[in-house]
């Protein structure tokens, strides 16, 4: 799926998609959808912060996906900071798959802008034990593996445009992050426009947070490598049985 071909992005963050492509109607993201994970109190409204397309393709692989219970998303984050804050996703945890004790797994990659994707590992009360953030750009791919939530950021000064494959059934969890007010640390825009991570001060525990580059990572499809997402599931749909 290319940007620019298959499909465009408007000046206020929405998409267009050519003919060929099929497409739903967005999932708007508001501040009022994000008050609960926010660092400030920020007065409620309907601002747009995020736009969601679920279940995007071509038109002749759609049979494809279905086939295989993948689903390619994709979604817009608009540029910006609230309450010093940069705009962010709610964040949300996997359900454990039928009969496993695994989670799933999701994959992502960077269309367009620049992106941090934090992964968090938490305890069975609820504290974290584990959390990193991924500084991701154009091209980049990041897997989220099994038993991480994610919330993915956008620290850039464009709009993100990010695109994910995940198993097409499954309903996220939202509590584990709504219950802490947001993920273990929050990224803000400080002086002279120097960037932060500050602690979340709702957990009762302290872990230090790990900074690392897309490009590091190790790829567990290995086609991912030189091909989109897209491309990629659509060449050999079968190795992606991993997000199952």
């Amino acid at each position: 799926m290319i940007l620019g071909k298959h499909f465009n992005l408007q000046p206020g963050g929405l998409l267009t998609f050519a003919d060929e492509v099929s497409a739903p109607e967005p999932d708007i993201r508001r501040l009022s959808d994000a008050l609960p994970v926010l660092y400030a109190d920020i007065a409620t409204s309907d601002q747009p912060l995020y736009y969601m397309y679920r279940g995007v393709c071509l038109q002749k692989d759609q049979q494809l996906f279905e086939q295989h219970e993948i689903r390619y998303d994709l979604t817009v984050i608009l540029a910006g900071t609230i309450g010093g804050e940069y705009i962010k996703t709610v964040g949300h945890f996997h359900p454990l798959k039928p009969h496993s004790s695994e989670t799933y797994p999701e994959y992502y990659e960077v269309i367009d802008g620049e992106a941090i994707y934090l992964l968090q590992k938490n305890s069975r009360s609820g504290e974290v034990e584990e959390i990193m953030a991924i500084e991701a750009k154009k091209g980049d791919k990041v897997f989220i593996p099994p038993s991480y939530g994610h919330v993915t950021i956008n620290p850039g000064s464009t709009p993100l445009v990010m695109a994910n494959l995940v198993e097409s059934n499954f309903s996220s969890l939202y509590a584990p992050f709504r219950d802490k007010h947001g993920a273990a640390y929050y990224y803000l825009e400080g002086e002279d426009g120097k960037r932060n991570f500050v602690k979340n001060k709702n957990y009762q525990n302290s872990v230090a947070l790990k900074l690392l580059a897309a490009p590091s990572l190790s790829q567990p499809i290995a086609s991912v490598k030189n091909k989109s997402l897209y491309e990629a599931f659509v060449t050999e749909p079968e190795a992606f049985k991993i997000l199952k």
